[in-house]
């Protein structure tokens, strides 16, 4: 996170046409070190610090005061210079981003594979262009890959303060010459913000986590303390006066601002401590570590707290580096677990994390600095600057949409092992399906062999349907039959509605095929294999019984698919990654015929009831690729798993090849 670091701060005897910026506070370096390293340990050892994540909100904090100071002070003194302050911005910024931008593409030419690299690419641009949340936003689904094998990802926070610095000297300048309260305009909008928050937290997780709308309260509870500090308000023991942390009455005393610090200290600690990322966040539960930071900013430099445990040495050293590392730590990470298909090792994780303080020491010492404080013309540098972050965003943009350089000599390889990892999806004929049964629901929930025919054969289920689409289709469309797939959640009658679109539209499409007088077979495919817990059984139990009844006494041919081994690994481990090492290539790329034994009688009260319909059939597609002693993962070379449990579109043929021999026998 990038937070102007005011270290050369202007004396005081700058004339008043000179741009203000405070003065430095070397307990604010401290906390940035609490800030960063809250989110290193996090994002490496997530057990041992379970709310780390929160580092982000208080980096929130401090930016917004720090910012909200600069703007605040040169606004009041009518020396606000938007060239100047977006330039500055610039020179803080773009030295260390640029330089992990190229680097993260450099490493991903060698080691990604063409679908990883075509993602890296979106995400460089949207790093670049400072839009990454709205990416990150629009990607989230079930389907999506997981977030440690999105080596940008952390560049979600540094978006939404870059969108809010282009925004808010706008509505500080519009406000001032309207002769409207500053401060009101900051509560104003930061209570809006708050409320936002607030109200979407639960119902739009994800759109409230990297909304800028629903985060900028945070930012703006420290622009709120920096206009206390601007127009000399007794709030906090230290004032910025002329460049100088005088006393003023209020929290003056020392006893007072110890207070202050050890609160704020203490509710930090509960943050790391309290907070889950399983938890709706930010919600309620950010006001831990947003009103911690708060209370030790407001506090004062000459807090016992901040004077000795936020300025000693080692923690101002690690503030001055927060920035590059921050950046640096994540794709290392990630990049760690995408290799390794798997978490990495203690042992790595630890020599990755001295790696990221080494590169983000050398980032700050032989790059930030140099190009921040140069003697040099500041406009070549900006200039400069701009046009090299633009470049790679034109890159990343590039490679997007060539769908990640499959040509790549360092992959090329192994491109046609991994090309049919994907999923195949048919938008226009979903599109139309969903149009032929009037669905409002997005595309997935509908695909047909032929939209201009009447349906003769319903494949109902979730994503375990969904990943044996394409084959039932080709042999269906083989018999002279028109398949239809409904994508449900759980393809039960009678379960009660989880919220989820998914889930909501369950009811009517098991109603259509139930209702459908041209629909003569219904195939039932879902991941029961992923609803293990007692609870969860005791609710799909009775559902799948009334679901078999129903469509039986209709005198539909019902085919229940059996679910597919599941794997406790990455599959993409089967595959080497040309130049770069991994410990984790797997030769062998198979599971014990047992371990696949153990998961089918896991769910042995599921054929249980299945058995109570003799005229079921069961259909199992763990033939396509078991023998007695293994479940291969791996066909001629090709990796037939898209991840732990979901097949790629060649293992969707080979599972339909394997259908069409056992239909052979079952369906005459």
């Amino acid at each position: 996170m990038k937070l102007e670091n005011p270290q050369q701060a202007a004396p005081a005897t700058r004339a008043p046409a000179v741009p203000v910026h405070p003065s430095y506070r070397p307990d604010i370096d401290g906390l940035r070190a609490v800030a960063v390293l809250s989110v290193v340990l996090f994002h490496a050892f997530p057990g041992k610090l379970p709310g780390g994540f929160v580092g982000v909100d208080i980096f929130f904090v401090i930016s917004g005061y720090l910012i909200g100071t600069i703007l605040l002070a040169n606004l009041r003194r009518g020396t606000l210079d938007f060239a100047d302050f977006y330039a500055r911005r610039v020179l803080r910024i773009f030295p260390a981003l640029g330089l992990v931008l190229a680097a993260t593409l450099a490493f991903g030419w060698f080691g990604l594979f063409a679908d990883e690299y075509k993602q890296l690419g979106k995400h460089v641009l949207g790093g670049a262009g400072y839009i990454s949340n709205v990416f990150l936003w629009n990607e989230v689904g079930y389907f999506d890959t997981s977030a440690e094998t999105k080596p940008l990802l952390h560049l979600w926070s540094l978006a939404i303060e870059e969108q809010f610095y282009i925004v808010w000297p706008l509505v500080l300048l519009v406000a001032a010459r309207l002769r409207v309260s500053l401060l009101k305009t900051i509560l104003a909008v930061l209570a809006v913000s708050f409320l936002v928050n607030i109200g979407g937290v639960h119902r739009w997780p994800t759109a409230t986590f990297y909304s800028p709308a629903s985060r900028v309260w945070e930012l703006l509870v420290g622009g709120a303390i920096a206009w206390f500090g601007v127009y000399r308000v007794s709030l906090f023991g230290g004032v910025m006066r002329e460049g100088r942390v005088v006393a003023r009455a209020g929290f003056s005393s020392a006893g007072s601002r110890n207070r202050l610090a050890w609160t704020g200290f203490a509710l930090l600690a509960l943050a790391l401590l309290l907070v889950r990322r399983e938890q709706s966040f930010p919600g309620n539960w950010a006001l831990l570590p947003v009103l911690g930071a708060a209370l030790l900013i407001i506090a004062g430099p000459l807090a016992w707290v901040n004077r000795v445990l936020l300025s000693n040495r080692l923690m101002v050293g690690i503030g001055l580096i927060s920035y590059p590392l921050y950046l640096w730590h994540w794709p290392l990470l990630s990049y760690a677990r995408i290799v390794e298909g798997d978490i990495p090792e203690r042992p790595l994780k630890l020599v990755l994390l001295g790696a990221s303080v080494m590169l983000a020491w050398a980032t700050w010492r032989f790059v930030e600095r140099p190009l921040r404080y140069s003697s040099s013309r500041r406009r070549v540098r900006v200039g400069g600057l701009v046009a090299a972050v633009c470049a790679l965003g034109g890159l990343g943009a590039f490679i997007y949409q060539s769908d990640g350089l499959p040509q790549r000599s360092a992959v090329v390889d192994t491109a046609l092992q991994q090309k049919d990892l994907v999923l195949v999806e048919d938008v226009e004929n979903a599109k139309a399906c969903k149009a032929r049964f009037g669905f409002d629901s997005f595309y997935r929930y509908c695909l047909m062999d032929d939209v201009k025919r009447e349906p003769t054969v319903a494949l109902i289920g979730d994503s375990h349907a969904y990943h044996i689409v394409a084959g039932q289709m080709k042999y269906w469309h083989s018999r002279g039959e028109n398949l239809v797939k409904f994508g449900t959640r759980v393809p039960f009658i009678g379960l009660p509605g989880t919220g989820d679109e998914y889930q909501l539209a369950t009811p009517g499409m098991l109603e259509l095929a139930l209702n459908t007088p041209s629909i003569k077979t219904v195939i039932l495919s879902t991941a029961l294999s992923l609803h293990q817990g007692a609870d969860e059984k005791a609710r799909l139990l009775p559902a799948l019984r009334e679901t078999l009844r129903q469509f039986t006494a209709k005198g539909k041919r019902v085919i229940y698919v059996a679910d597919t081994p599941k794997l406790e690994w990455e599959p993409r481990t089967c595959i080497g990654r040309g130049a770069v090492p991994t410990s984790k290539t797997r030769v062998d790329c198979a599971i014990p015929r047992s371990a696949y034994a153990a998961q089918l009688a896991a769910n042995a009260d599921v054929m249980s009831v299945l058995k109570e319909f003799p005229s079921v059939l069961v259909f199992d597609p763990s033939a396509a690729f078991c023998d007695d002693r293994k479940c291969h993962v791996k066909q001629d070379d090709i990796v037939i798993y898209r991840d732990t449990h979901h097949l790629s579109y060649r293992g969707d043929l080979l599972v339909g090849e394997e259908f069409a021999r056992w239909a052979a026998d079952k369906l005459r």
